[in-house]
């Protein structure tokens, strides 16, 4: 016969499947759950699984802005075509300047 668990129960579980290392289908396993139960559990009480162990990690987009004073005046110029854009870049720019800028650009 299934054991009954109270929500705080249910909690205390679902943290200890969190800090472990354990897959959450070992995890119920090790305990006699069923991962449906788990899963449904999980949910019906809010607790999300930790982004190690869904796989997933929650992005967030920074906007990036760099400014760049020249100090001296250029010769000529080079010429930077990436995806259909096309810069105008001073001779002697640094290296890791055009780098970063052709990385956000890609």
């Amino acid at each position: 016969m299934n054991k009954r668990r109270t929500d705080q129960e249910w909690l205390s579980l679902i943290e200890q499947c969190q800090a472990s290392s354990l897959t959450q289908q070992d995890f119920c396993q090790k305990h006699d759950i069923s991962v449906s139960t788990f899963y449904a559990k999980r949910q019906q009480l809010s607790v999300n699984p930790s982004p190690t162990q869904s796989g997933f990690v929650k992005a967030e987009i920074i906007e990036k802005t760099t400014c760049r004073k020249v100090t001296q005046t250029s010769v000529a110029n080079m010429i930077l075509i990436v995806n259909n854009i096309e810069l105008s870049i001073p001779q002697g720019t640094p290296p890791h300047y055009l780098a970063e800028l052709i990385g956000a650009l890609s």
